[in-house]
């Protein structure tokens, strides 16, 4: 009887799982194959095999050796989650400090916006909100709104409107012509 050695991406996103075309008898060795084929996964880094999907199994690296058995033999990918940041930046405040989010987020993960905990200020406006893009055409977010993280660090400016000022002349008891507007 011959056992193949075959590789299965386990949720992979893009890439080729190697190809092991070797017919292999019972008591001979196999060498584990690289990730020779650039297997990819959204938001994961590739790290290594396992004969269990779940990675309960035997693990492996590219170069490992391990003896065939009377069965054929699956390596499963194995992956790790990337942890991603959201930064807050004040966008040319004045005083004050932005909000700190300690989490670390996963893709898909649900991300709440933090509000102006830090009181940020800016001279001459006012506080409007969050912005994926420091000059406001990017997504806009205000506190306790939510959003899905995506495969990259998130970092949400600070938006200011300019306040405006009226101006209103007083005559202080003038005797005479009109205060002007």
């Amino acid at each position: 009887n011959t056992y193949s050695v075959t590789y299965n991406g386990n949720g992979n996103t893009g890439g080729a799982v190697p190809t092991d075309a070797t017919s292999y008898h019972n008591g001979d060795t196999a060498t584990v194959l690289g990730n020779t084929g650039t297997l990819v996964r959204t938001g994961y880094t590739f790290a290594g095999w396992n004969t269990a999907a779940n990675g309960s199994g035997t693990s492996y690296t590219g170069g490992d050796t391990f003896g065939i058995g009377l069965s054929d033999v699956t390596l499963y990918a194995q992956w790790t989650a990337v942890n991603y940041t959201v930064t807050y930046n004040g966008n040319t405040n004045t005083g004050g400090s932005v909000p700190t989010d300690g989490n670390t987020y996963h893709i898909t993960d649900t991300v709440t916006v933090l509000g102006n905990t830090g009181t940020l200020v800016k001279t001459g406006y006012t506080f409007a909100g969050w912005n994926t893009a420091a000059n406001g055409s990017g997504t806009s977010y205000s506190s306790g709104n939510t959003f899905a993280m995506g495969s990259s660090n998130v970092t949400l400016y600070a938006q200011w409107t300019q306040n405006t000022y009226s101006v209103t002349y007083n005559g202080n008891s003038n005797t005479g012509g009109a205060d002007p507007t």
